[in-house]
């Protein structure tokens, strides 16, 4: 995106001409941004904060939905992008989260979200046949994403030299959320089968994002690539986010011997499968393993809403 924008140079002129702390304005500098980020991607041409509409909008939280983007995140970016119209005269955007399929709360349906393993086979297989550079990139990224349970951001930026430890661990540092750094230890085969694929790929910045396109870009790239090959949620129920999940429902199980709950029908059979296969001890497994994913996952340890979203709830 151009840095003569339009609607970025109004966002950085409600940021210098609003009141309010600074930090509060920063915040919404940053979020108007994102908004408009997003907007571009979506093909939108609008020029001027004031004629953004709810349809804009409703646009853009679909998009970020779509890239599963958290609730709490969208809600945050919208906090700005209201803040910046009304900065222009715009009091059209409406202030209900829900008028743009916003819930409220988080509500844990215990659907199982995750990549099926053998559409996850079938996509990456094709993907590292493909003559196409692109393609092979593409496959790379997704093998970091359900080896490792990477999130997309982390998968594109991920150098592999840099990011293997001498003592064979990896250390997950860049596009981290929050700058929560962590450390994957006891590499399995396949980890670093996936490691050694990226590392042929990498180019000069030292990940597999080809050297002539920034992140943005690639992302099209990276999005319209899955639509060809059936990686959707339209195509397999599942968006590529959902390899995030199928890492996660793994290593629920490696930790506590039995299955998640998603993979259920209901919960109570859930409890019956964990109680024939742990006893009384299942409930501690469960706790535990849901402490050390949301480790694993880059999580923080009050994020008990977003480990349920992987696995469901008990």
């Amino acid at each position: 995106m151009a840095k003569n924008d339009s609607l970025k140079e109004g966002a950085t002129k409600a940021y210098n001409n609003n009141a309010g702390s600074a930090k509060t304005q920063y915040n919404h500098l940053r979020e108007s941004m994102r908004f408009v980020d997003e907007l571009r991607s979506c093909g939108a041409g609008v020029q001027k904060w004031s004629n953004i509409s709810n349809k804009h909008v409703s646009q853009v939280v679909e998009s970020w939905q779509a890239r599963g983007l958290a609730t709490s995140t969208i809600k945050e970016n919208l906090a700005g992008v209201r803040a910046t119209a009304a900065f222009f005269g715009n009091d059209r955007i409406s202030e209900k989260n829900s008028d743009f399929g916003i819930e409220n709360r988080v509500y844990i349906t215990n659907q199982d979200k995750s990549v099926p393993q053998d559409v996850y086979e079938r996509v990456v297989g094709e993907l590292r046949e493909s003559p196409e550079l692109n393609d092979q990139r593409v496959a790379a990224q997704l093998e970091l994403m359900r080896e490792f349970g990477l999130r997309k951001e982390e998968a594109f930026k991920m150098n592999p030299e840099r990011s293997l430890l001498k003592d064979g661990r990896l250390f997950v540092s860049d596009g981290t959320k929050g700058g929560l750094h962590r450390v994957v230890g006891d590499l399995s085969g396949s980890q670093k089968g996936a490691l050694a694929h990226a590392s042929q790929l990498a180019g000069r910045n030292g990940n597999t994002m080809p050297d002539n396109l920034k992140e943005r870009a690639w992302e099209k790239v990276f999005y319209r690539t899955l639509a060809k090959y059936g990686l959707s949620k339209k195509d397999c129920g599942a968006s590529s986010h959902g390899l995030r999940h199928a890492y996660a429902q793994q290593r629920y199980e490696q930790l506590t011997g039995f299955k998640a709950p998603c993979k259920f029908s209901t919960k109570d059979d859930f409890r019956k499968a964990a109680y024939q296969i742990a006893g009384d001890d299942w409930k501690k497994l469960d706790q535990d393993a849901r402490l050390f994913l949301k480790s694993e996952l880059g999580h923080g340890p009050d994020r008990d809403d977003v480990i349920s979203q992987y696995l469901g709830s008990k």
